[in-house]
């Protein structure tokens, strides 16, 4: 079961399947059950193809890097042709999944995008001579996963524009500084190029990275504009506010303690000399502290259903995570041991 967690990385499947329901949540329009199904499993097959092409893509460089040899694919689990099978069946499932959503136009249009930047990204993401430029074409792929999610329901509106917005901002900070960070002395071994290696950033042995000052201006000037985001969503569509439209003081206070905080763990990440041990706690901690403060301003917004299963879709693909299931068998064993 682990293996199947692992090749479907089922773990971060929360972090595809919150943004269609964003985007219907924050669209004009009603939302029913169907609905919500529906866009989960696109979500799903989304996520399949999104990441088991760039596992297709990455291959050589991963059986480099050790965190990732336990990967059925890099473990010889299972083949080459196996995945591409799976890669090339997500896209009439896509195709289908549209058609009966009732989806228009616009709503394909936005699929095409979403798959066609994300392709576009794997093939020359670590390739280009220009990192930053792939990390917006893979934030604006997920953008327009978002943008779906509304056209099937009705409309965008204001707060569904800005909801993008920030899931590219997002990705540039994600993508760019702290998965290329994470990743780092092994990228830079072999030869990749991410945003954090274009702007400066080294292995510095035995367990240290060096950051150079123009990648804490590039990570803290989009770190401003994610959290500038935050607060503006809930009430984009009222300006220039009243007294009586403004945010309650409780989600205004809320906002501003997930912005400090982002602000916090993206000063640890970066700072110099950052030592790499434990840094993959933080990077965790750091990306689910921006994905609140999205949270904290949409939710509010939406639609009971739509609030629960953001949620739940959220949350509870993260008990597949190997860390937390390294625990629980382990405890689960030491308990049985002890019992015998």
């Amino acid at each position: 079961m682990r293996d199947w967690f692992r090749f479907g990385h089922v773990a971060i499947w929360g972090y595809t399947a919150v943004l269609p329901l964003i985007g219907a949540g924050t669209a004009s329009g009603s939302v029913n059950g169907w609905q919500v199904a529906g866009l989960l499993a696109t979500a799903v097959a989304y996520h399949l193809y999104a990441y088991l092409l760039n596992d297709l893509i990455d291959l050589p460089l991963d059986k480099t890097q050790p965190s990732r040899h336990n990967y059925p694919l890099v473990s010889g689990l299972v083949t080459v042709r196996q995945v591409r099978i799976w890669v090339a069946v997500q896209l009439p499932i896509l195709l289908i999944l549209w058609l009966v959503l009732g989806g228009n136009g616009w709503a394909l249009l936005c699929l095409a995008w979403a798959v066609g930047g994300m392709t576009l990204y794997n093939f020359v993401g670590k390739r280009s001579p220009l990192p930053p430029l792939t990390d917006l074409v893979q934030g604006s792929s997920w953008a327009a996963f978002l943008l779906f999610g509304a056209f099937v329901v009705g409309q965008p509106t204001p707060q569904t524009w800005v909801a993008a917005g920030f899931i590219t901002v997002y990705i540039l900070l994600v993508n760019g500084v702290s998965s290329s960070l994470r990743d780092l002395a092994n990228d830079f071994a072999f030869g990749a190029r991410t945003t954090a290696i274009w702007l400066g950033a080294r292995p510095f042995p035995p367990d240290q990275l060096t950051i150079p000052t123009r990648l804490r201006i590039y990570a803290f000037f989009w770190q401003t504009v994610l959290n500038l985001l935050g607060p503006i969503l809930p009430v984009i569509d009222k300006f220039p506010l009243s007294r009586s439209e403004q945010l309650p003081w409780w989600l205004e206070m809320i906002l501003r303690i997930l912005a400090i905080e982002c602000y916090v763990l993206l000063w640890q990440i970066t700072r110099k000399n950052s030592p790499t041990r434990d840094i993959d706690v933080v990077l965790m901690g750091y990306n689910i502290c921006m994905l609140l403060l999205l949270f904290t301003a949409v939710l509010p917004l939406t639609a009971p259903l739509i609030t629960w299963a953001i949620i739940l879709a959220f949350t509870l693909p993260l008990l597949t995570a190997d860390w937390l299931a390294e625990k629980l068998f382990s405890h689960g064993l030491t308990r049985i041991s002890t019992e015998q």
